[in-house]
């Protein structure tokens, strides 16, 4: 068998130096991306929703909503108004545990639920429940202080950050 010239020697030696180089690069820029969509600190949401059962009745709600992935809770605060004119204040912790699905997917499963001492709403609201149990939430980065999240196709809306 032939020996390689040092000039191939010397060729094999940049390609495969530059390839784990390159490599290297997309590796370290795919994890910067991912490190950069999860919200570092827990962020802040004002909602306004309408709710229909059958398209007849209406349910009014104005709240806040916190959400923190790192320590795994959505904390709800709403006070809803039923089509009947009754007021409902909707105070609940959701303990969730989070699994990442790609740069900015989680899936979501609550765990436990607590009841806060302002809670009136007791089983009165089951569609508001339901909304937390489980399912999906994406954060998409915009800048240092909001993230737009989007749970399970249900609640939208731009999220801050504090700094």
């Amino acid at each position: 068998m032939r020996e390689l010239s040092n000039r191939w020697k010397k060729i094999i030696a940049l390609s495969v130096i530059s390839s784990l180089l390159i490599f290297g690069v997309l590796v370290f820029r795919y994890f910067y991306l991912i490190n950069r969509d999860i919200p570092r600190a827990p962020c802040f949401a004002s909602i306004d929703f309408v709710h229909t059962h059958d398209h007849k009745a209406r349910w009014h709600g104005v709240g806040d909503m916190t959400i923190n992935p790192k320590d795994g809770a959505l904390y709800v605060y709403y006070v809803v108004k039923t089509p009947e004119g009754k007021v409902y204040t909707y105070d609940r912790k959701f303990d969730i545990s989070l699994t990442h699905l790609d740069t900015s997917r989680f899936l979501f499963k609550t765990r436990s639920i607590v009841k806060f001492d302002a809670d009136t709403a007791g089983d009165e609201l089951p569609f508001m429940e339901r909304g937390f149990q489980g399912g999906m939430i994406t954060f998409n980065y915009f800048s240092d202080a909001e993230y737009y999240y989007n749970i399970n196709n249900l609640i939208n809306g731009v999220c801050h950050v504090p700094r």
